[in-house]
Protein backbone atom coordinates (compact mmCIF):
# COMPACT_ATOMS: atom_id res chain seq x y z
CA UNK A 1 0.00 0.00 0.00
CA UNK A 2 1.57 3.77 -1.08
CA UNK A 3 0.15 6.80 0.74
CA UNK A 4 0.58 10.11 -1.22
CA UNK A 5 1.15 13.12 0.40
CA UNK A 6 -0.55 15.91 -0.62
CA UNK A 7 1.18 19.44 -0.65
CA UNK A 8 -0.60 22.53 0.69
CA UNK A 9 -1.31 23.81 -2.42
CA UNK A 10 -3.42 21.06 -3.43
CA UNK A 11 -5.03 21.26 -0.68
CA UNK A 12 -6.08 24.43 -1.13
CA UNK A 13 -7.04 23.55 -4.63
CA UNK A 14 -8.82 20.63 -4.08
CA UNK A 15 -11.20 22.52 -1.44
CA UNK A 16 -11.80 25.15 -4.50
CA UNK A 17 -12.23 22.77 -7.28
CA UNK A 18 -14.25 19.90 -5.78
CA UNK A 19 -17.70 20.29 -4.32
CA UNK A 20 -16.81 17.63 -1.11
CA UNK A 21 -19.03 16.40 1.70
CA UNK A 22 -19.07 18.35 4.81
CA UNK A 23 -16.94 15.96 6.76
CA UNK A 24 -14.26 16.18 4.02
CA UNK A 25 -14.46 19.77 3.60
CA UNK A 26 -14.21 20.02 7.60
CA UNK A 27 -11.11 17.80 7.94
CA UNK A 28 -9.37 19.35 4.36
CA UNK A 29 -9.60 22.82 6.23
CA UNK A 30 -8.18 21.14 9.16
CA UNK A 31 -5.12 20.24 7.45
CA UNK A 32 -4.76 23.33 6.02
CA UNK A 33 -4.23 24.97 9.09
CA UNK A 34 -2.70 21.80 10.70
CA UNK A 35 -0.17 22.24 8.13
CA UNK A 36 0.62 26.11 8.79
CA UNK A 37 0.82 25.86 11.94
CA UNK A 38 3.39 22.85 11.73
CA UNK A 39 5.46 25.49 8.55
CA UNK A 40 5.65 28.25 10.92
CA UNK A 41 6.58 25.57 13.94
CA UNK A 42 9.65 24.30 11.43
CA UNK A 43 10.20 27.80 10.38
CA UNK A 44 10.11 29.80 13.26
CA UNK A 45 12.80 27.22 15.06
CA UNK A 46 14.69 27.39 12.22
CA UNK A 47 14.94 31.14 12.21
CA UNK A 48 16.41 30.89 16.13
CA UNK A 49 19.07 28.44 14.69
CA UNK A 50 20.68 31.08 12.14
CA UNK A 51 24.04 33.09 12.91
CA UNK A 52 23.88 36.53 13.30
CA UNK A 53 25.77 36.80 10.06
CA UNK A 54 22.86 34.98 7.78
CA UNK A 55 20.38 36.88 9.69
CA UNK A 56 21.90 40.42 7.99
CA UNK A 57 22.32 38.73 5.07
CA UNK A 58 18.35 38.55 4.89
CA UNK A 59 18.68 42.02 5.98
CA UNK A 60 16.64 40.57 9.76
CA UNK A 61 17.96 41.97 13.00
CA UNK A 62 18.55 39.48 15.84
CA UNK A 63 15.67 41.27 17.87
CA UNK A 64 13.42 41.03 15.17
CA UNK A 65 14.38 37.04 14.68
CA UNK A 66 14.22 36.61 18.17
CA UNK A 67 10.80 37.87 18.80
CA UNK A 68 9.31 36.21 15.42
CA UNK A 69 10.94 33.22 16.74
CA UNK A 70 9.65 33.46 20.04
CA UNK A 71 5.66 33.54 18.42
CA UNK A 72 3.53 30.46 19.32
CA UNK A 73 2.95 28.35 16.25
CA UNK A 74 -0.97 29.86 15.64
CA UNK A 75 0.02 33.24 16.06
CA UNK A 76 0.55 34.79 12.59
Amino acid sequence: MTTQTLTLDQLQQLDRHVRLPALATLFVLLALVVTKWAMRARTRAQLSDLPPHILEDIGVTEAEARREADKRFWQR
